[in-house]
């Protein structure tokens, strides 16, 4: 299988057992929606307290916290442009498959459970179908319960 996998694809692992695969999508999903989540409030955080996106972005993707993932989040939270094409919806379900499979496995994630936990709310805030970095909008909207 593996030439013709080569064919339609650029990159193709072998991972070993069955469900191996399955297991290393849904920790690379959560990875990624995390990470994405975390920088979409990052800069509504910023935005919020009246730092210019555009230096937040300098200054962070100078250092470590540079990434394509950044660059997703820069393009909507500082440009307005959604260019990730991945729905909030398919990250919210992959999050909730990663929590089941944690369970599963008879452990617990509090960082993919409050993950999650914004990703049905911006969901249930109408943003299902738009971009993951536009949690952006959910997050400069939050307010704190009185």
């Amino acid at each position: 299988m593996k030439p013709v996998l080569d064919e339609q694809g650029e990159n193709v692992f072998h991972l070993g057992a069955l469900g191996s695969g399955h297991v290393t999508k849904l920790v690379n999903n959560f990875m990624g929606m995390t990470t994405v989540a975390t920088m979409s409030q990052a800069f509504a955080v910023a935005k919020l307290a009246g730092v210019d996106g555009q230096q937040l972005f300098d200054i962070m993707s100078a250092g470590p916290s540079n990434s394509p993932f950044m660059q997703f989040c820069k393009f909507y939270a500082v440009d307005g442009e959604e260019k990730l094409g991945f729905s909030i919806a398919n990250a919210n379900k992959d999050l909730g498959y990663f929590l089941e499979m944690v369970s599963d496995l008879g452990t617990e994630s509090l960082i993919a459970e409050g993950t999650s936990r914004s990703l049905q709310a911006a969901v249930d805030a109408g943003l299902a179908s738009n971009d993951v970095p536009v949690i952006f909008d959910y997050f400069t909207q939050l307010k704190k319960d009185a």
